[in-house]
């Protein structure tokens, strides 16, 4: 695939899962490390490397929150201190 005919990034923040973004990330990284790319697309799949590696750092830490508010909103359930850290 040419790295013009590839989705723009931004476009893919909105839409991407998690999951579709470290596999092609995986593929980015295996076409770069194979040595076989000239200059250019190197640098194209370098950039989109870098851009998918975004997406993926934007999904885990919106998932990590979500856990975070699920995990408070138990606590308060359960009629514990949501302040409190366990030690688990």
């Amino acid at each position: 695939m040419s790295p013009k005919a590839q989705p723009s990034p931004d476009h893919d923040a909105d839409s991407m899962r998690f999951e579709a973004a470290v596999e092609e990330l995986e593929s980015v990284i295996s076409r770069i490390e194979s040595g076989e790319l000239e200059l250019e697309e190197s640098m194209a799949l370098h950039k989109r490397g870098q851009a998918l590696l975004k997406i993926c750092r934007v999904r885990l830490e919106t998932a990590e929150q979500e856990l975070k508010t699920v995990s408070l909103d138990d606590k308060a359930l359960a009629g514990e201190d949501p302040g409190s850290v366990d030690s688990a």
